[in-house]
């Protein structure tokens, strides 16, 4: 998000503080290269395999309706079952995972339209608007307003940086 930002000042500093920031990144990955926790299809268990199902599921349908009962019953899953599975694989429960997802695409909205804050909330799949605003709030750590307006201000964490 920095980089995408700092692309569209007119600052004479910018060249050099997006070619720092890549570099920043390009550290960022050597450092956490050991870190990567995809593995190839071949070497999970079948559980992992589906949780893996699941989260592309998620990732292509988070603007509808999601539930854990939903899931496992599309998945042929017992409800409880996925809910162990999911956390132990992703290190998230459903719920968290599926808000994050959403985050993530409304941050990204926010940054790449002017479309108003309320219809990206829907469009996104959050049909309570207070609601939003609380979920968006916990995982950047501002409102979307405020994300629009200078997203550097969002959590490290929940920025991508």
């Amino acid at each position: 998000n920095d980089i995408f930002l700092l692309a569209q000042k007119t600052d004479p500093m910018r060249d050099l503080i997006i070619h720092q920031k890549f570099i920043e990144f390009l550290t960022l990955l050597y450092l956490n290269q050991g870190q990567n926790l995809y593995r190839n299809e071949s070497e999970m268990s079948p559980a992992e395999q589906k949780i893996y199902a699941i989260t592309s599921y998620i990732h292509s349908h988070y603007a509808e309706e999601l539930s854990l009962n939903m899931l496992a019953q599309k998945f042929f899953i017992s409800s409880y079952y996925l809910s162990h599975q999911f956390k132990d694989v992703t290190g998230f429960t459903v719920t968290d995972y599926i808000q994050m997802t959403r985050v993530r695409n409304v941050q990204a909205l926010l940054i790449n339209t002017n479309t108003p804050i309320t219809e990206i909330s829907e469009q996104i799949g959050f049909m309570d608007y207070n609601y939003f605003l609380r979920v968006f709030k916990k995982e950047t750590g501002i409102s979307p307003k405020r994300f629009r307006d200078n997203p550097s201000q969002a959590n490290r964490s929940s920025s991508g940086s």
